[in-house]
């Protein structure tokens, strides 16, 4: 099954972090995101502030509406940075690589919006 069609586990306290070996089997299931400190991380450019903004808004209300939230941020006034980490758990999950690939394939359906 692919990971974006896979249903988010909404209660993941009492569950462990993915292994090593785990998240290595999972990586490459979305080739555009890399681990980080730890965290399932991508960066993408945008041609200025203001459109940096707006792609950081359109991705946090995204993550909402999945009900699974990510670290964001602006660099540079125009690279948004966003980080999938179950802070509930002190390590990644499942949860994450999933809202990864739905991440991916949504930004796939906007091509060019922001890229």
């Amino acid at each position: 099954m692919d990971l974006s069609s896979e249903a988010i586990v909404l209660d993941v306290a009492d569950t462990a972090p993915l292994t090593r070996r785990e998240i290595a089997d999972l990586l490459p299931e979305v080739p555009d995101w890399s681990l980080e400190d730890g965290r399932l991380a991508a960066r993408f450019a945008c041609k200025g502030f203001d459109e940096a903004v707006t792609f950081l808004n359109d991705v946090a209300g995204f993550a909402a509406r999945e009900n699974h939230l990510p670290d964001l941020g602006i660099h540079a006034a125009r690279y948004v940075d966003v980080a999938w980490y179950t802070y509930a758990i002190g390590g990644l999950s499942r949860n994450d690589f999933i809202m990864a690939a739905r991440l991916s394939e949504w930004l796939r359906c906007r091509q060019g919006a922001f890229l």
